[in-house]
């Protein structure tokens, strides 16, 4: 498992790849948790899973430092 800390304006999100193959990832925040993916073909970033919904995730951040560190898997 890839596990990395990201910060977005003044918050800190933990980003964790539980399967290296698979294009999901799993983004912890004390507000909650989601789980996202990259759409292969548009390039963009959709979350699969909200723990709450009122809880707004700054994909397109996040999104970006995962392949700047990370790497995505197509």
């Amino acid at each position: 498992m890839k596990s990395i800390n990201i910060n977005v304006d003044q918050e800190t999100y933990k980003v964790e790849q539980p399967v290296a193959t698979i294009n999901i990832y799993k983004i912890i925040h004390p507000k909650g948790l989601c789980e996202i993916t990259r759409n292969r073909y548009s390039g963009k970033w959709k979350v699969l899973l909200q723990s709450d919904y009122a809880t707004d995730f700054p994909l397109g951040s996040i999104g970006k430092a995962i392949e700047e560190n990370l790497g995505v898997v197509n």
